[in-house]
């Protein structure tokens, strides 16, 4: 962790001061750590949510996603595609469909007779 970082007393934001110049943005910064654990961990929780090969990919190049960008520019496209689609092989996709049904026709009222 970097010497520069300070880091305060945990605080809940509605407890913390607004200042002007923390606008409360979220901020990534890269900190230490095993990048293949990382990257296993976020391809099998894209895999969760449906996400395939290409559309993880695709993601990937958008330079506002800086982990799974980072992860793409470490790799190169070809290596990052091989890897997205080994761990996916492994874990699988949850896709999940919903049907609605259309609404029921006229009602009709059912009377049991008792006959003694």
């Amino acid at each position: 962790m970097s010497a520069d970082l300070h880091i305060g007393p945990k605080t809940h934001p509605l407890d913390r001061e607004m200042l002007p110049e923390d606008p409360l943005e979220l901020h990534g910064f890269e900190v230490p750590g095993d990048v293949e654990v990382m990257f296993r961990i976020l391809m099998e929780e894209f895999a969760r949510m449906g996400w395939d090969c290409a559309e993880i990919v695709e993601l990937a190049r958008n330079p506002f996603y800086q982990a799974l960008h980072g992860l793409w520019r470490l790799h190169g496209e070809a290596e990052f595609r091989r890897r997205v689609a080994q761990i996916l092989a492994r874990v699988g996709v949850i896709r999940v469909r919903e049907f609605i049904a259309p609404p029921p026709g006229e009602l009709l009222q059912i009377e049991a007779s008792s006959s003694t």
